[in-house]
């Protein structure tokens, strides 16, 4: 399990990525397969979604860790079913 490393206080990895911050108590990352958000709720737990092909998807799972759910999240995107048109 990837631990969180501090770059600066707008950059952090977290799950393989390097997330940028976007807001207060969000953060946004991208890898080859979605773009994702993730941002603290008002309930102090992690929330988010994931961008791919234009459709976005909220993950319907939170945690109070951005560390186990960042890694859930990406976890979500690349063992989803990619739809074929």
């Amino acid at each position: 399990m990837d631990r969180i490393a501090s770059i600066s206080d707008d950059l952090i990895f977290l799950g393989g990525l390097t997330w940028h911050r976007d807001g207060k108590h969000c953060w946004r990352a991208a890898d080859r397969f979605a773009e994702y958000t993730i941002c603290r709720d008002t309930d102090d737990r992690w929330h988010g979604y994931w961008m791919r092909n234009g459709i976005k998807t909220r993950a319907e799972w939170s945690c109070p860790t951005i560390e186990t759910y960042a890694e859930y999240l990406i976890d979500q995107v690349r063992h989803a079913r990619l739809e074929i048109d």
